[in-house]
């Protein structure tokens, strides 16, 4: 994709890329291309989009602001320690090809799948359901949200555009050191309103 649109940047074309969600989000090409566009001396620049998470969020009636998220790329959150969460949610974008270092990939397969939901399993029962969404791209279509048990998705119907969403497993606990903190601090400044 890159090759393709340089190409016609150096022909002396306008180019535009239209990319599934937001450009800069999940997206290698459109930065890449921003990048060796401008090295080259040509103007280029990446506009705003609604991305896939938006409408995630619409779609499946989450507001993160309630319970905190998380976001990864499967394959990255494979590769690396990550510090997980399980009272809040934890959204893992391109599953299909979890475990993937080649960038080349449209499908990793069950056996790759299953290593992920090992590494989830630690922090989620394998009973906890989880939703595949996938984002509609037109608009009569209808965004796929389909709930399924953690166990189940090796062997579940993925593609390079599904997401997967997992809700908090656990409650949040309260943090009672700086709440009470907080709660004298208020104190402070209530006594304060009252000398005046």
């Amino acid at each position: 994709m890159v090759a393709a649109m340089m190409s016609e940047i150096r022909a002396g074309k306008k180019v535009v890329g239209a990319f599934y969600g937001h450009t800069g989000v999940f997206a290698w090409a459109p930065h890449k291309v921003i990048e060796e566009a401008k090295a080259e001396g040509y103007a280029a620049h990446m506009e705003p989009g609604i991305s896939a998470e938006d409408c995630l969020y619409a779609h499946l009636g989450i507001d993160p602001g309630t319970y905190g998220c998380q976001n990864f790329e499967a394959s990255q959150f494979m590769f690396y320690q990550r510090n997980i969460d399980p009272s809040a949610y934890l959204i893992l974008s391109q599953v299909a090809i979890a475990g993937d270092k080649s960038i080349k990939r449209y499908s990793t397969g069950a056996a790759y799948r299953q290593l992920l939901i090992e590494l989830l399993s630690e922090h989620y029962p394998l009973d906890h359901k989880v939703a595949l969404y996938e984002c509609p791209t037109l608009a009569i279509d209808e965004a796929r949200i389909d709930w399924i048990p953690l166990s189940d998705f090796a062997v579940a119907d993925v593609s390079l555009i599904t997401t997967m969403v997992i809700p908090p497993s656990k409650k949040m606990l309260k943090n009672q050191q700086i709440l009470d903190k907080l709660a004298e601090l208020a104190n402070q400044s209530q006594k304060r309103k009252i000398e005046k």
